[in-house]
C-alpha cells in the first residue's frame, strides 16, 4: 500500500453540520407509516415495552432529557421512533454525519425533517454540540443518542461506552443555567435515561440459519463435515480468520488461541492503517477509540473543500483520497469484530445469539445487509432516569471522576436490563 501523509485541515470540511428541520406534517405521516413499515420489515417487527418500562418513562414525561439506548441493529432509530408513539412524545435524534449522504442525500433530507441532526463521530463537532446544548436546555423534545457510537451487532452485550453522552448532558445543564437560572436555588431537572433493546425471534428460525450457513460455506469453499450448528460455525470462522490473516500479511503466534488471533489481527490492521496515515496511536488506546481517531483523520482529508485549489492540486488530492477511501472498509471490518470472541455462542446458545454471529459473518463474507431470518420482536426496557442537574455541582468539582461514574452507571443499567430481558421470554436453544 502507498503511504499517504495526512496533513492538518486547511479548508472547511465538506462534512458540514446538518441541523434538524422538523416537519410536523412529515412526522405525523411517519406516525401512521412506521407501524406498517415495521410490519413489512424482516417479515414483521414489533416493539414490546416490558412490564414497568412505560411507567419508568412516565416519571420524566415531557421533561428535559437524553434517551440512551444500546445500538445493536441498523433499525434501532426506527425502533425508537416507534417507542415515541407509545409514550406520546416526539424525539430529536443525533446521527453520524455520513449517513446523511446515503441515497444521494435523500436519507439526510428525510432524517432532518423527522428531527435528526448530524455529528462527526469522535470529533469536536462544535455546531453539533451547540445544537445538543440547545435541544437539551430548551426541553421541547427529548434527545435520542446511542452512547456506543457504533452499531455493535451484538444483541446481548454492550460495547464500552465513551463519556460523551454524560458530557453532553452536563453541557445541557450548563446551558440551562445560563438561559433559565435556578428556581429557588434549585436547578430544573435534566435527565439521562438508559434504555435497553433486545431483538428476539417470534418463531423458530433454524431453517433460515442453516440456509445462511450453507451460503457462507459456499463462498468460502468450506465443506460441511457436520450437520450441527456450532461445528459448522467454527469451520467457517476458522477459514475466514486464516484468509484475513493471509490477505493482511499477518502471521499469528504458533500457540495463539482463536481469541488471541482475532485481537492480534485487529491490532495489526489498526496499526497498519495508522502507519500509512503517519498517525501515532496511544499504546493503551481501546480499539474503538483508535477507529474513531483514524476515521476522523481520513474524513478530514477525503472531504476537505477543494474549491480553492488548482486543477492539478485537486488531481493529486483525489489520487491520495482514493487510496484513503479503501481504509474505510478496513475500519468497518475492525468494528465488525471488536466484540467477537471464541465461546460467545457457547455462553448462551440461543438462536438470537447464533444469528448475531452469523449476520456479522454475512456482512463480512457476502456483503450488504444480512438476510432476513424471520419476524422479530424488540423487547424494550427503561432504566431509572438519572437527574444530571443534581450531580452538576459534583461535576464542576471533579469532572472526569463524575463523568466516569455516570457513564459506568448508564453502562451497568443497560447491561443489567439486557440480562433481565431474557427472563421475560422462553428462548429457543440450539445444539
Amino acid at each position: 500500500m502507498k503511504t499517504v501523509i495526512i496533513q492538518a485541515r486547511q479548508h472547511p470540511n465538506v462534512l458540514d453540520f446538518r441541523p434538524p428541520k422538523d416537519s410536523p406534517a412529515l412526522i405525523n405521516f411517519f406516525k401512521i407509516a412506521v407501524p406498517l413499515f415495521m410490519k413489512i420489515q424482516s417479515g414483521g417487527l414489533t416493539v414490546v415495552p416490558v412490564e414497568g418500562a412505560l411507567k419508568r418513562f412516565e416519571k420524566v414525561s415531557k421533561k428535559r432529557g437524553m434517551v440512551c439506548p444500546n445500538h445493536s441493529n441498523r433499525i434501532d432509530p426506527e425502533v425508537m421512533f416507534a417507542f415515541s408513539l407509545k409514550v406520546r412524545e416526539d424525539f430529536n435524534y443525533v446521527a453520524a454525519r455520513e449517513v446523511f449522504d446515503w441515497d444521494g442525500g435523500f436519507n439526510g433530507w428525510l432524517m432532518q425533517r423527522v428531527g435528526a441532526y448530524s455529528v462527526v463521530r469522535g470529533a469536536a463537532d462544535r455546531e453539533s454540540f451547540k445544537m445538543t446544548r440547545k435541544v437539551l436546555s430548551e426541553g421541547k423534545k427529548k434527545l435520542v443518542l446511542f452512547p456506543e457510537g457504533e452499531i455493535s451487532r451484538q444483541n446481548d452485550t454492550l460495547m464500552t461506552l465513551e463519556s460523551g453522552a454524560a458530557q453532553l448532558t452536563f453541557w445541557g445543564v450548563e446551558e440551562l443555567m445560563k438561559t433559565q437560572g435556578q428556581n429557588n436555588g434549585q436547578l430544573e431537572p435534566l435527565y439521562l435515561i438508559p434504555v435497553a433493546l433486545k431483538y428476539t425471534y417470534a418463531a423458530d428460525v433454524r431453517p433460515a440459519l442453516k440456509k445462511t450457513l450453507s451460503a457462507l460455506e459456499n463462498r468460502l469453499g468450506v465443506t460441511a463435515e457436520s450437520t450441527e450448528f456450532y461445528p459448522r460455525l467454527r469451520a467457517i470462522s476458522a477459514r475466514l480468520l486464516a484468509t484475513m490473516e493471509q490477505e493482511y500479511g499477518f502471521k499469528s503466534a504458533p500457540d495463539a488461541t482463536t481469541n488471541d488471533r482475532i485481537a492480534a489481527l485487529r491490532t495489526h490492521i489498526l496499526t497498519s492503517i495508522a502507519a500509512q496515515l503517519r498517525i501515532t496511536l496511544a499504546p493503551n488506546a481501546k480499539p474503538l477509540e483508535c477507529v474513531r481517531i483514524l476515521r476522523n483523520a481520513m474524513d478530514d482529508f477525503v472531504y476537505v473543500d477543494e474549491s480553492p485549489k488548482s486543477e492539478y492540486h485537486k488531481k493529486i488530492h483525489d489520487e491520495k483520497a482514493s487510496i484513503i477511501k479503501g481504509f474505510y472498509r478496513d475500519l468497518d471490518r475492525v468494528v465488525n469484530f471488536i466484540v467477537i470472541y471464541e465461546g460467545y455462542f457457547q455462553e448462551q446458545n440461543t438462536q438470537e445469539r447464533f444469528a448475531d454471529i452469523v449476520e456479522r459473518l454475512e456482512s463480512e463474507i457476502i456483503g450488504g445487509d444480512p438476510s432476513s431470518k424471520g419476524a422479530r420482536r424488540v423487547l424494550l426496557d427503561v432504566g431509572e432516569p438519572i437527574n444530571m442537574s443534581e450531580r452538576f455541582a459534583d461535576y464542576k468539582k471533579e469532572k472526569k471522576v463524575v463523568l466516569n461514574k455516570v457513564t459506568e452507571e448508564v453502562s451497568r443499567q443497560i447491561s443489567d436490563m439486557l440480562i433481565k430481558l431474557d427472563s421475560v421470554r422462553s428462548p429457543l436453544l440450539l445444539n
